[in-house]
């Protein structure tokens, strides 16, 4: 049998791709995907409104794509209406300016291999922004560890993820959409993208905090993504994408479907983003938006300078 032969008939894997205004980049993600040593099966791309020449950029794949068009509506919108136009069992999430290694999903059907339970994988990355390190590389001591359910060998390429991991994950934040491999099931039963969160900053981490309470996941220690960072990013501003980490935290602590298990977690979160934002507030002289956060943060949570930043932002904020 050849190596990458599927050994089960749940192995189809579409590929789900959001885009908006990417006619410069969408040819190149596109080339990474369709150059994988492991074959997709289909390939779906929701245009969000783009007011470029996307149509142009596409031509020499559209016999190997599905376009599907809506009315600007926000990231999540586009990546929720490109996932659910899928019909394969296997969902491998990236986005439109983000290239594949060539052996990215030949390293997820290894992983699913090795692990046949689980539903959910991902891998490391990197960024273009600082592409000498991978994101796993750059996590604190101990958190691939904590991350892993079993002991860390140097060379092993795959490892199965502690459930729940969502504690592990907001203490750093290395699970990114174009490195998310699923099963649609596991979508469906999480009730999918929510709508609400279509247009907040850092909206793809609510369906990843959900995964990541629910799902049987294995990771994969190599890099086998870049991820590009623009400007336009709302990843590149990072006191607005602490914004919507807190409002996604804060909205899945509310949410009547995450099991009770999961809310000190998200309580022990939402407190420790809620004092990063109170500090990044504090340095980027929003006084006024550092006052008021202060007040939400348990008094026992401040550090001796986060004392000092709260008396300053106060002064500030009250002499306008």
């Amino acid at each position: 049998m050849n190596h990458h032969e599927p050994e089960r008939q749940d192995t189809r894997i579409s590929v789900a791709i959001p885009v908006f205004n990417r006619a410069e980049w969408i040819g190149q993600t596109l080339d990474h995907i369709f150059s994988q040593t492991v074959p997709v099966d289909e390939v779906v791309l929701c245009d969000d409104g783009s007011t470029d020449d996307l149509e142009t950029a596409l031509v020499p794949y559209r016999d190997r794509v599905r376009l599907v068009r809506i009315e600007n509506s926000g990231p999540a919108i586009a990546r929720k209406t490109a996932i659910e136009h899928t019909t394969c069992e296997w969902v491998a999430l990236c986005d439109s300016d983000d290239y594949w290694e060539r052996d990215h999903i030949e390293c997820f059907m290894d992983a699913w291999k090795a692990f046949p339970d689980i539903n959910l994988y991902f891998s490391d990355f990197r960024t273009s922004d600082c592409s000498d390190q991978t994101k796993f590389e750059q996590a604190p001591e101990g958190w691939l560890e904590r991350l892993c359910e079993e002991p860390m060998e140097e060379s092993r390429p795959f490892y199965r993820c502690r459930r729940p991991f969502l504690a592990v994950l907001l203490d750093f934040q290395a699970c990114f959409q174009s490195c998310l491999v699923f099963r649609r099931s596991l979508y469906d039963e999480l009730g999918g993208i929510r709508p609400h969160v279509a247009r907040w900053p850092s909206e793809d981490f609510h369906l990843t905090a959900r995964m990541a309470v629910a799902a049987r996941a294995a990771i994969g220690t190599r890099s086998t993504v870049l991820i590009h960072k623009h400007p336009d990013n709302f990843s590149s501003d990072y006191v607005r994408n602490l914004e919507g980490e807190v409002r996604i935290l804060m909205d899945l602590h509310n949410e009547d479907s995450m099991p009770g298990s999961s809310i000190p977690i998200l309580e022990r979160g939402l407190t420790k983003f809620r004092i990063g934002l109170f500090r990044a507030y504090y340095w980027d002289g929003q006084y006024q938006n550092a006052s008021i956060l202060a007040r939400k943060i348990p008094f026992n949570h401040f550090r001796g300078r986060d004392w000092a930043r709260r008396i300053i932002s106060i002064v500030k904020a009250r002499a306008g």
